[in-house]
């Protein structure tokens, strides 16, 4: 429950990952796109996620990287780490060490592939908060669990100690408003798929949302959209939540995620580097795919020399 543990709010966004061409951390980008972000009004980050590739990365690189974002971030804005797992004990453990790295608090999903029930679940995101003893965001993504963790069921998540925020990516929007219903008095829930309904989150009562998709190839035009609803600048938010949906609906045909993603910063100029396997770089058609969906957007404009 988050009784003043935090005060997240805003437009916080899921990096990339940038790996070299032979599979290794690129320090250098990762960096220099937390800094790029920040100048442009990102409000915190979550490492490791969907987005990060974490899938792809051991314990020891996701420390690295927590240490890292920690290092260059230096209090300006939450840093959340992506730490979830199957394994209880070990979610556990890698989450207390992600706050020793730095992190503000962690990203944690239920445990896929084993088909747990409701009171397994319950029990592995109580263990995870005794042994973190730090703020927990939990992530509901069905699509990729395999679990939804209904409004029902996340009443009764809220009440575990340290549990004080939600990303609710289920793709029901009506289950975002349920869930805001449910559990929005008890903690900070954030929308995901910001570029689909960024703005309506925040104005059916989100504190903010997670982005990547927009966020890391538009920019401040992207970020902005939580402090335009905010102030009620609803045209110009209107204008940005429909080129966002734009972004969204061309880069879906274009590639996998979040290599999409990356083939985008990289042909922008901005730090998205290689992705690595099980997820393959864009092969030449993809990539054109990309850069029309980018040209489309006035993105790109008549850069003849993007890569």
């Amino acid at each position: 429950m988050n009784d003043g543990k935090i005060d997240w709010k805003g437009s916080f966004v899921a990096v990339v990952t940038p790996f070299t061409a032979d599979g290794a951390i690129d320090e250098a980008r990762f960096v220099e796109n937390l800094e790029l972000l920040i100048s442009e009004g990102a409000d915190g980050f979550v490492i490791s996620g969907c987005t990060g590739e974490s899938w792809s990365l051991s314990g020891e690189d996701r420390l690295h990287l927590f240490r890292l974002a920690a290092e260059v971030v230096a209090g300006r804005l939450p840093v959340i780490g992506g730490t979830g797992g199957i394994n209880t004990q070990q979610v556990g453990e890698l989450s207390r060490a992600a706050i020793e790295q730095g992190c503000d608090g962690v990203l944690v999903l239920p445990p896929y592939y084993a088909v747990i029930n409701r009171r397994e679940i319950f029990a592995h995101f109580k263990a995870v908060s005794a042994a973190t003893q730090a703020p927990i965001l939990l992530y509901n993504i069905p699509k990729r669990t395999g679990i939804n963790m209904t409004p029902e069921q996340l009443v009764d998540l809220a009440e575990i100690d340290w549990i004080v925020a939600l990303k609710q990516s289920s793709n029901d929007f009506v289950e975002l408003q349920r869930t805001l219903d449910a559990v929005g008095h008890r903690i900070n829930v954030f929308a995901g798929h910001s570029a689909e309904r960024g703005v309506a989150a925040v104005l059916m009562g989100c504190p903010g949302f997670v982005s990547s998709m927009e966020s890391q190839i538009m920019g401040t035009e992207a970020i902005s959209m939580y402090r335009l609803a905010m102030a009620g600048q609803l045209e110009e938010a209107r204008r940005v939540q429909m080129r966002t949906l734009a972004l969204d609906k061309g880069m879906r045909a274009a590639g996998t995620f979040p290599a999409n993603l990356k083939a985008a910063m990289n042909l922008l100029g901005r730090p998205g580097g290689f992705a690595r396997p099980p997820l393959l770089d864009l092969d030449h058609s993809e990539t054109e795919n990309v850069r029309a969906v980018l040209r489309g957007l006035s993105l790109l404009g008549d850069r003849k020399d993007a890569a």
